[in-house]
């Protein structure tokens, strides 16, 4: 928990003041949620919905989801003699007050009892979105036991707390009512921004409240993205300038447009086409799926790279073989060098050069990072993370996984990446996976034989991602 600045403390009195759930959200919850919390009864006369109240025949069992085939809910299959069941779930509010976008996460609790169902929510946490930083906020209904969450109703009088960036975990998630957002607005620079039109295609992917400061960033950039249809562009809005030609605001002159429209094409998209000039959105697409487009774009022409094998598997290999070449100070306009018949020869053997010359100063510099990012080191009762130690663990990894992470050996050392390891906390000398780390994201995992981690393994990295990565970057 953090202190609350003066500007918040007015601006959550402003909100007690101002916010209400009117019939509006009332109407929305029948609609889209409450439908959900309700059963499917099973008897000898066949099944019950309790949403329709109809009655059907299936084979379905108990405890499985069926799809009511009269209202089409997807519905928990209980016996007819069930007493008590509860349900719950999360929603969000959008609101505008005083310059800030703020999200509003609640609980929506259903009991099902004595062949009725009621509901209740509560309103626990606020996400205060402004220009420069991301504010979360709990109120006292919102608890924490030993790292589970629950949400009190019985809170007569209810206070606000600031959440340091650790809490982002347990942000609210769910679905948004965005029905007096409008009405809010107007007014405002973002009255004429689309963003409900704009933004709700990306709930589900995307963390809402940044795309939501991109908005206040730059919303004249989101109302004209929005408005031409470059909706997978509008979620970048705040990378745009607002004036100048179209060739100075997106790279490309204006006879780009059209198809720029018409495959309503991302950012990592536009940033291949400003490069190759060429509108084929087939390669486009191919070349926006490698991390390291910009980097290798310096040296090769990407589509004839590309039509020597390069793709998204190889072109760490690719990128590290041309850092080989530049260090050994070779020709880097020799199309010899540039385009190699074996990738993975060719970088073996000037792998082996660098080594030679650069080792020991390395293996200094490597000792050096570890005690720089041990800080980042997380664990649980299964697993561990730590930033690679030395140069002969990056060694050792590289044989026993049969990956190249021996590679990043002077990347590592001079701090242009990070690297770290995965282990079993009862196993911590055996590697598991090697995780690439660039600016507090992960750019690569990669266990045995490059193969991707566990499900497992994926859920712990993504928690450590989260609260330790990135947990300090964004909120305050």
């Amino acid at each position: 928990m953090g202190y609350i600045k003066k500007e918040i403390q007015n601006l959550i009195k402003s909100m007690d003041e101002t916010f209400s759930i009117d019939s509006g959200v009332r109407n929305w919850l029948k609609q889209s949620i409450y439908p959900k919390h309700n059963l499917i009864l099973k008897s000898k006369d066949g099944y019950y919905c309790t949403n329709c109240k109809k009655t059907f025949h299936s084979t379905a069992r108990v405890g499985e989801y069926l799809v009511c085939p009269k209202c089409k809910e997807s519905l928990l299959v209980r016996m007819n003699t069930l007493k008590y069941q509860v349900f719950k779930d999360d929603f969000r509010i959008l609101d505008y007050i005083n310059g800030y976008f703020v999200l509003r996460g609640f609980e929506v609790s259903s009991t099902y009892s004595n062949n009725k169902v009621t509901h209740r929510y509560q309103e626990y946490q606020r996400l205060v979105i402004s220009k420069n930083k991301i504010y979360l906020l709990a109120s006292n209904v919102f608890k924490n036991y030993m790292g589970y969450t629950m949400i009190t109703y019985n809170e007569k009088h209810i206070r606000w707390r600031l959440l340091d960036g650790q809490y982002r975990w347990y942000m609210s998630r769910g679905s948004i009512y965005w029905g007096e957002l409008e009405r809010d607005l107007k007014g405002s620079p973002y009255y004429y921004c689309p963003v409900e039109r704009g933004l709700s295609p990306y709930i589900s992917s995307e963390d809402i409240e940044i795309l939501l400061q991109r908005v206040l960033i730059n919303p004249i950039s989101f109302e004209l993205l929005s408005k031409l249809g470059l909706t997978n562009l509008a979620i970048h809005c705040d990378r745009f300038v607002n004036k100048g030609s179209f060739e100075n605001r997106f790279g490309v002159t204006k006879d780009y447009l059209p198809f720029m429209v018409k495959h309503n094409i991302t950012y990592h998209e536009l940033e291949v086409l400003k490069v190759i000039k060429h509108m084929n959105i087939r390669i486009i697409r191919r070349l926006s799926e490698l991390h390291n487009f910009t980097e290798l774009s310096k040296y090769l022409d990407m589509e004839k790279a590309l039509a020597n094998g390069l793709n998204k598997n190889n072109e760490h290999l690719y990128s590290d073989y041309l850092d080989f070449a530049e260090r050994l100070h070779l020709n880097m306009k020799d199309k010899r060098i540039l385009y190699p018949k074996d990738i993975v020869k060719s970088h073996d053997e000037l792998m082996h050069q660098v080594e030679t010359i650069e080792n020991q100063e390395i293996i200094e510099k490597i000792k050096n990072r570890y005690e720089e990012l041990k800080k980042n080191s997380y664990k649980d009762d299964k697993f561990v993370i730590f930033p690679v130690p030395t140069m002969s663990d990056l060694i050792k990894e590289s044989e026993v996984q049969d990956i190249c992470i021996r590679n990043y050996n002077k990347r590592y050392a001079d701090a242009e990446t990070d690297l770290y390891f995965m282990r079993k906390v009862k196993d911590i000398t055996t590697p598991l996976v090697a995780i690439e780390v660039r600016n507090n994201e992960i750019i690569q995992s990669r266990g045995k034989k490059n193969n991707d981690p566990t499900k497992a393994q994926q859920a712990f990295i993504t928690k450590w991602e989260t609260k330790v990565l990135k947990g300090s970057v964004l909120y305050a």
